[in-house]
């Protein structure tokens, strides 16, 4: 449905006059049938009808209030009239429920003069389910449609209405055989379901005047909005003014796209919201997105800043709900304590937090700085079978065309080995990565006296691109 559909009351005004109209006259109908029987059922129905009619006038006078145009005193409108209408006739239904409950209470103890069980009685009744059961369709059919919480009231309440009469009509039936005590059962049973009636209607009327927002239709509009490429919703707030949605969506789009480009977005997520939530008054609030690369970057320029702070490296940026979580290894002299360590690391977080924007956490690993070049001999000549073995370790990988300069240096930490591996140019690195940590492996475990290896890939000589 679209706004406009929204904002033409009309049809809301005119079912609820006519269902002012038919109230009166089935007030009327009732009252001169339950004077003529003598029937606390029936006399009950009369009070609930009577009680609909004023009711279904407060109804036609919300409606046309909640009709009218947002102003300066009310910029989100005036659709909480018919919210406050709903509540007024849930306790109104309550205070009845528990005066007919009382008097067919006082009606089983104290049985009163024989109810006369005339024909026209059964005939009033049904014909007032008749007139019930056409109503309720009207009224709650135009509700669903103009999302009109106070003709949905209305719409419970003939409801209520249609079934309390059959029980009427049942307990009519009853004393006509002889159970002289049905009359005053069959209106404690209106009674009963009035009540509950009135605790659903005055609970939803709370819902709506508390601005609780139903949960499914939060995901509707957080799954409507999150589709559209490029942007991130942040958060949703939902409410409802007359069965009107209103909504405020704050969302993250890439602080790199043109502000043209901003304004389309917000508009796209304002159609689909509408898509999911007919006749939506929606509010986008775009917010910039901190890029991860960006972040990354800002994250090495603030760890520059730090002299204690050596190496930064891996650093590592996830998008989450509650914001970015950031994590990063740094290098520290190996002999600081750990207690030092920590407090650098604490401030370096500290200052990423405070210059990169929507910062959830940020956690470092400390890793010991290594220190200056370690002398160590060429033994290669003198390890020829670690060279070869080496070699043959290499070459079994399908990835590996040809492994030459092995050179192997001993030294204080034991032996490392740097070898050149040729593969296939079109060979990713991922694929090279992993080829390299597999002959890393195979090494260390037929030579553990080897500390370190280098595996250095090249593009084999002769081969297409």
């Amino acid at each position: 449905m679209t706004t406009a559909g929204m904002s033409d009351r009309s049809p809301v005004r005119r079912v609820a006059l006519a269902s002012l109209v038919a109230a009166l006259a089935l007030v009327a109908l009732k009252l001169a049938t339950a004077l003529a029987t003598g029937s606390l059922a029936m006399l009950s129905e009369t009070a609930h009808s009577g009680l609909d009619a004023m009711v279904t006038a407060l109804t036609l006078y919300a409606v046309a209030v909640a009709a009218r145009p947002p102003d300066a005193d009310h910029p989100y409108g005036h659709g909480k009239a018919e919210n406050i209408a709903a509540m007024v006739e849930a306790v109104a239904l309550l205070l009845l429920a528990a005066t007919l409950g009382r008097e067919a209470i006082l009606r089983l103890m104290h049985p009163g003069p024989p109810i006369n069980t005339a024909w026209y009685a059964f005939a009033v009744m049904a014909a007032s389910m008749a007139l019930d059961a056409f109503r309720f369709r009207v009224l709650s059919a135009t509700g669903r449609k103009y999302h009109s919480p106070a003709l949905m009231a209305d719409a419970v309440n003939f409801k209520a209405d249609l079934l309390t009469s059959a029980a009427v009509l049942l307990g009519l039936g009853a004393v006509k055989l002889g159970y002289k005590q049905a009359d005053a059962i069959g209106g404690l049973v209106v009674a009963l379901y009035v009540a509950a009636q009135a605790v659903l209607i005055g609970r939803r009327s709370i819902d709506a005047l508390m601005d609780r927002a139903p949960q499914e239709a939060l995901r509707r509009i957080r799954g409507a909005a999150g589709a559209i490429p490029g942007v991130q919703v942040r958060r949703v707030r939902l409410r409802y003014a007359g069965g009107q949605p209103q909504t405020d969506v704050v969302v993250g789009v890439s602080r790199t796209v043109p502000l043209e480009r901003a304004h389309s977005l917000t508009e796209a997520v304002e159609e689909a919201i509408r898509s999911v939530e007919p006749g939506a008054d929606v509010v986008v609030h775009v917010e910039p997105l901190a890029d991860e690369q960006i972040v990354a970057e800002r994250v090495l320029s603030v760890a520059a800043r730090h002299p204690s702070v050596h190496q930064v490296h891996n650093v590592f940026v996830a998008r989450r709900p509650d914001g970015l979580h950031i994590s990063l290894h740094a290098k520290f002299p190996g002999s600081m304590t750990l207690a030092e360590a920590h407090d650098i690391a604490e401030r370096l977080e500290a200052d990423i937090a405070a210059e990169v924007s929507d910062v959830a956490r940020v956690d470092t690993h400390l890793e010991p700085l290594e220190g200056a070049a370690t002398p160590g001999a060429d033994v290669t000549s003198q390890r020829s079978e670690l060279v070869r073995s080496v070699k043959a370790l290499a070459e079994a990988h399908e990835e590996v065309r040809n492994c030459h300069e092995v050179v192997v240096t001993d030294t204080e930490e034991g032996l490392s080995v740097v070898m050149h591996c040729e593969a296939e140019p079109g060979l990713s690195v991922a694929r090279t990565h992993d080829a390299s940590t597999m002959i890393e492996d195979d090494i260390h475990r037929r030579w553990p006296e080897v500390e370190r290896v280098t595996v250095h890939f090249e593009p084999a000589k002769g081969a297409g691109a």
